[in-house]
C-alpha cells in the first residue's frame, strides 16, 4: 500500500509541475481564479453486510460536500474537498442479523483533467475525470438493545423477540420492535481483536463528471466518485469478528468502499471585465461633426444627413437650409402638398392647407358637439378578415318541420358542404354556394342522381329570404316569405378565435361519393344551451335515440379532421372524436383506411 501511495504522490507532483511549466511557456499572463462549490450527495456503501459486490451507487444515505478548485492550466485542476455523510446498512438473513450506522468524514486532494486542450474554449459542458488521495474517518455503531434495555433475539421465523429461540422459557417470549437507536459502539464492544484500533484510514478516490457552465462565474457540477478505502472496519465486521455479533458468519475479507454521487453549485472568483464603454466627450469640448468626413445625403436635397432636419424629403422637392420642404404660407403644410399655397390666414388652414371658411368651421363645430351621431360619418368595414361571398344560389336537398327528424341523417352528413337553415318552423338542409344558376342546376342534377329526388335551387333575395327558383313551391308551404335565416353554427359575432378555426371543405363541385370526416363533440340526454357551443364552426345537431349529438366540421382527409378534433379538445370538449361517412352511411375509421391510434383512444371509433 505504501508503494502505491508513493507512486500516486509522485504522479500528482509530476503532472502539476509539467502543467505549470507548460502554462508559463504558452502565456505568462494567464491568471486562473479559484472556484468554491457546495453540493449534496447520495452515498452507496459496499462492505461486509449482504456481501454486495455491485448494486445501485445511490444508496439513499445523505451527504454534503464543499470543495475548492484551483486551475493549474486550461486542462488540469487541483481540487480540495471535504465530505460529510452518514451510511447505514442492514442484513436480515438466516445466517446472520446485523446492522450498523456510521458517520463518515473525508478530506481529499484531487487532480482533475477536463480535456481543455482538446475542447473549444466557449463551451457549455466540460467533462472531467479525477483521482487523488484522501483521509477517511468513521465510527460504526450497531443497534443491539431495545428501549427497555433487553437485547434483540432474531428467530428463524423472521421475528424479533425478547428471549432466545432455544431458551427454556421460549414459550413466554413476546414480540419486540427495533428502536433503530444505534447505541452500541462496535469498537468499544470488543467484537474485534482490539478495542482501540484506529477509526480512520487512507483512501484512493476515483471519479468522473460533467460541469455545466451557467455563465462566467456560476456552474453546475454533476459527479460520481468511488472511494477505495484501505480498511475493512468501516462497518465493524471483519473475518475475525466474534461469532457473538455475526452469528457465525464472518466478514468477506475485502476492504470496504463507498460511492458518492451528487450535484453541486460552484462560484468562480475570476474578475469579469466590463464591456468597453462608449467613448465620451467632455461637455465643454467642441467637436466639429462636419469635419468628420461624413457627407452622406440620403434624399439628395443638397443638405447632408448630419444637419438635415427632414432627411426623407421626396426627390426633386425644393428645400430650405435645414433640408425641409418649402412652406410659403407657413401653414404647416409644405408647398408640394398644399392645395392652397398662399393662404391668407394660415392659422385657420385645414390638413390640406386650405383656409377654412365660416361654413366649414360651423360644420366642424356641429360634428364636434353632435351627440345624436346625425353628423357622424358611417364607414362599413369587415373586421373578420374573411372576404364576403357574393354567391346567392344554393341547392335544397331536404326540408323538414323543425320538430321532425330527417329520415336518414347519415346520408345528409355524408355531404361535405352541407348547411342548415332554420326558418319559419322548418329546417332546410342545403349544399353549395353558387354565383350562377347554371352551376346550381348542375348540382341539382347531381343530387337527384344520388337519390335526393326533392333537390331544387333556392336563392337568397334582397331582403335576406330564400326563395325557390324555376317556379317551384316555396320552402315554407304556408308562407312564401322566409325569415330568420340561420347559419350552421349558433349565431355569434365574428371573432378572431372562430375565424382561425379549421374551415370545412366546401368544394362546390366535389365528388359526393368520397369519404367525409366530421368531429363529434359529444352526445347529451338533455339538449345543452346554444351558449355552450358558441363559435364552433360548421355545427350540426343530430337527434336520434333520445340523444342530441353535436358534430363540427367537414373534412376530406383524416389528418385535417384529427387536427380539428385536437382544437375542440383544447376548447374543453374532452369527449370529441372523429367519425366517418361514406356513400350516405356512417362507417368505421378502419374501414376507410385509418389505422387505430393506441396512444389516443378517443381520436376515432
Amino acid at each position: 500500500m505504501k508503494a502505491y501511495l508513493t507512486l500516486l504522490f509522485i504522479c500528482l507532483i509530476s503532472l502539476s509541475a509539467i502543467a505549470q511549466e507548460e502554462s508559463s511557456e504558452n502565456n505568462t499572463n494567464d491568471v486562473y481564479s479559484p472556484t468554491i462549490g457546495v453540493g449534496v450527495n447520495s452515498i452507496g456503501f459496499y462492505g461486509d453486510l449482504n456481501d454486495r459486490d455491485y448494486g445501485s451507487p445511490i444508496g439513499g444515505n445523505p451527504g454534503v460536500n464543499i470543495y475548492i478548485v484551483q486551475p493549474i492550466n486550461k486542462f488540469l485542476n487541483i481540487r480540495f474537498e471535504f465530505l460529510a455523510a452518514q451510511v447505514r446498512d442492514e442484513e436480515r438473513s438466516i445466517q446472520r442479523n446485523v446492522n450498523f450506522k456510521s458517520d463518515i468524514r473525508t478530506g481529499s486532494l484531487f487532480l482533475e483533467y477536463n480535456f481543455g486542450n482538446f475542447l473549444p474554449e466557449n463551451r457549455k459542458l466540460t467533462p472531467f475525470v479525477a483521482s487523488g488521495i484522501e483521509a477517511v474517518e468513521f465510527n460504526p455503531k450497531t443497534d443491539l438493545i431495545g428501549r427497555g434495555g433487553e437485547p434483540y433475539f432474531y428467530w428463524s421465523d423472521g421475528s424479533i423477540r425478547n428471549l432466545a429461540e432455544n431458551s427454556p422459557q421460549a414459550e413466554n417470549a413476546v414480540l419486540v420492535r427495533r428502536d433503530y437507536d444505534y447505541e452500541t459502539d462496535i469498537r468499544e464492544a470488543g467484537f474485534n481483536n482490539s478495542t482501540d484500533y484506529l477509526e480512520r484510514a487512507l483512501s484512493i478516490p476515483v471519479g468522473a463528471g460533467v460541469i455545466m457552465h451557467l455563465n462566467d462565474q456560476f456552474n453546475f457540477r454533476l459527479q460520481s466518485t468511488v472511494h477505495f478505502t484501505f480498511t475493512d472496519l468501516m462497518d465493524g465486521i471483519t473475518p475475525t469478528t466474534s461469532a457473538e455479533y455475526v452469528d457465525n458468519k464472518r466478514g468477506n475479507g475485502r476492504n470496504d468502499f463507498f460511492v458518492a454521487s451528487g450535484i453541486s453549485l460552484s462560484y468562480n472568483f475570476q474578475k469579469v471585465e466590463p464591456a468597453e464603454p462608449f467613448e465620451r466627450f467632455d461637455k465643454d469640448e467642441e467637436f466639429d461633426f462636419l469635419a468628420s468626413g461624413n457627407t452622406e445625403d440620403f434624399d439628395n436635397d443638397g443638405v447632408i444627413d448630419l444637419v438635415d432636419n427632414c432627411p426623407n424629403t421626396p426627390r426633386g422637392i425644393q428645400v430650405d437650409s435645414l433640408g425641409c420642404p418649402i412652406d410659403t404660407d407657413l401653414d404647416g403644410i409644405p408647398d408640394y402638398k398644399d392645395e392652397e399655397i398662399n393662404t391668407e390666414y394660415p392659422e385657420f388652414a385645414n390638413a390640406q392647407g386650405v383656409e377654412m371658411t365660416d361654413e366649414m368651421l360651423y360644420k366642424s363645430y356641429l360634428q364636434y358637439i353632435d351627440s345624436t351621431l346625425e353628423m357622424a360619418e358611417v364607414i362599413e368595414r369587415d373586421f373578420t378578415g374573411v372576404k364576403k361571398n357574393a354567391s346567392s344560389y344554393r341547392v335544397e336537398v331536404e326540408s323538414y318541420s323543425q320538430d321532425e327528424a330527417p329520415t336518414d341523417m347519415s346520408k345528409l352528413l355524408s355531404l361535405r358542404d352541407l348547411s342548415k337553415i332554420d326558418q319559419n318552423g322548418r329546417t332546410i338542409f342545403a349544399v353549395g354556394n353558387y354565383k350562377t344558376l347554371n352551376e346550381a342546376n348542375a348540382r341539382v342534377n347531381l343530387m337527384k342522381s344520388q337519390g335526393f329526388t326533392n333537390a331544387r335551387v333556392i336563392k337568397k333575395a334582397s331582403n335576406g329570404k330564400f326563395m325557390p327558383i324555376n317556379g317551384g313551391a316555396p320552402s315554407n308551404d304556408t308562407d312564401p316569405s322566409i325569415e330568420n335565416t340561420k347559419p350552421v353554427t349558433t349565431e355569434s359575432k365574428p371573432s378572431s378565435e372562430s375565424s382561425s378555426e379549421t374551415k370545412p371543405n366546401t368544394s362546390e363541385n366535389s365528388d359526393e361519393s368520397g369519404v367525409v370526416f366530421r368531429v363529434q363533440l359529444g352526445a347529451f340526454k338533455n339538449k345543452p344551451t346554444e351558449e355552450t357551443f358558441r363559435s364552433i364552426p360548421s355545427l350540426f345537431v343530430v337527434e336520434s335515440g333520445g340523444y342530441y349529438r353535436y358534430m363540427s366540421g367537414s373534412f376530406d382527409n383524416f389528418e385535417e379532421a384529427a387536427k380539428h378534433k385536437v382544437k375542440m379538445v383544447v376548447k374543453g370538449y374532452k369527449g370529441a372524436f372523429v367519425v366517418a361517412f361514406k356513400d350516405g352511411k356512417k362507417v368505421t375509421l378502419k374501414s376507410v383506411g385509418v389505422n387505430p391510434i393506441s396512444s389516443d383512444p378517443i381520436i376515432g371509433k
